[in-house]
């Protein structure tokens, strides 16, 4: 599975108007939050205290999964996603590394 970091924010040229239309269309994407977060596709989220944006921790099996996921998002949502590693990933890596310790890499 793949893991991805991801910073969310609010695209405010996709922001609706009224206070009555930016609250419902904030309990739609809470629900839809709740929806991933029950799955397990999502692994956790959060949001910044002022509303302009957040994180989410994403577990998926591809690249393409991982797309769909936020595409239902955008417009509203802008994102910086990166793919992070586990500890266990990390440790495996440089397992690997280490008959190569010494030697230069050109």
């Amino acid at each position: 599975m793949l893991k991805f970091y991801v910073r969310w924010r609010v695209n405010p040229k996709e922001t609706s108007k009224t206070a009555e239309e930016r609250g419902k269309l904030v309990m739609l994407y809470l629900e839809g939050v709740r929806a991933d977060l029950q799955t397990g596709v999502m692994k956790d989220w959060g949001s910044c205290v002022d509303g302009s944006g957040g994180y989410c921790i994403y577990e998926v099996p591809s690249e393409a999964d991982f797309f769909a996921s936020l595409r239902r998002w955008m417009p509203h949502l802008s994102f910086d996603a990166r793919e992070v590693l586990t500890v266990e990933q990390l440790l495996e890596s440089r397992k690997r590394d280490a008959p190569r310790k010494g030697k230069q890499i050109s």
